[in-house]
């Protein structure tokens, strides 16, 4: 590739990038119906003909901070699953990872917000990765229990349901409290009711086990 068309694809690159933090930052301070596409070109400092050129409408913005939102959180889980930990580390880390990365990533915030507001039409752009993070979630938890850190009594499709409503709840009040400065500190307030719940008999104690009856 000659220089010059190498030096306009690596702008054009950097170019849609700030246009997508610049649109993650609108999304995470305003509504959608509120934001404008002149928000999002003056945010980025980026000409309202440069940004046609690579976002069309601001559902086409939209779009993109939720596909960035759930690479971003992806990155944090194959950091996690790489790792030579048991299932309920892993577990434990990925929560603390995500609360990290929510707190800090206006991206991500963008994301999270627009997921979660009525009236918007983002299709399973918005809903199916909730739907992918319980499953996500009931496949560590399988690991551990299969490497004995996980108590083999319960349900693992009830417990990532669990877990992952315990993460949202505390992802929304941190959201409501503070724009999720709070969040890692929630989470990491959550660690030891999740041992707790989830440790084997062998590791710690386990509460009593929601969905499974009585023997």
């Amino acid at each position: 590739m000659p220089v010059g068309d190498r030096g306009r694809q690596q702008r054009s690159i950097a170019t849609r990038e700030a246009l997508v933090l610049a649109a993650g930052r609108v999304f995470a301070r305003m509504t959608y119906a509120e934001a404008r596409l002149k928000d999002i070109s003056e945010d980025a400092q980026v000409s309202p003909g440069s940004m046609y050129f690579h976002f069309g409408n601001k559902k086409d913005f939209a779009l993109a901070v939720l596909d960035h939102e759930q690479e971003r959180m992806k990155q944090v889980l194959t950091e996690v699953t790489g790792s030579d930990d048991r299932g309920l580390d892993k577990l434990l880390r990925l929560g603390g990872g995500l609360g990290e990365l929510i707190s800090s990533d206006v991206v991500v915030q963008g994301g999270i917000k627009l997921s979660s507001q009525p009236g918007t039409d983002f299709g399973s752009h918005s809903s199916a990765p909730y739907f992918q993070w319980i499953e996500i979630t009931r496949t560590i938890i399988d690991a551990g229990i299969r490497d004995g850190s996980i108590n083999p009594e319960i349900d693992s499709q009830v417990y990532a349901v669990i877990f992952n409503e315990m993460f949202v709840g505390a992802q929304v009040i941190a959201e409501l409290a503070d724009s999720w400065q709070s969040l890692p500190a929630r989470i990491q307030d959550l660690k030891p009711v999740l041992e707790k719940l989830l440790s084997s008999p062998r590791t710690g104690s386990a509460s009593s086990i929601p969905g499974r009856s009585a023997t």
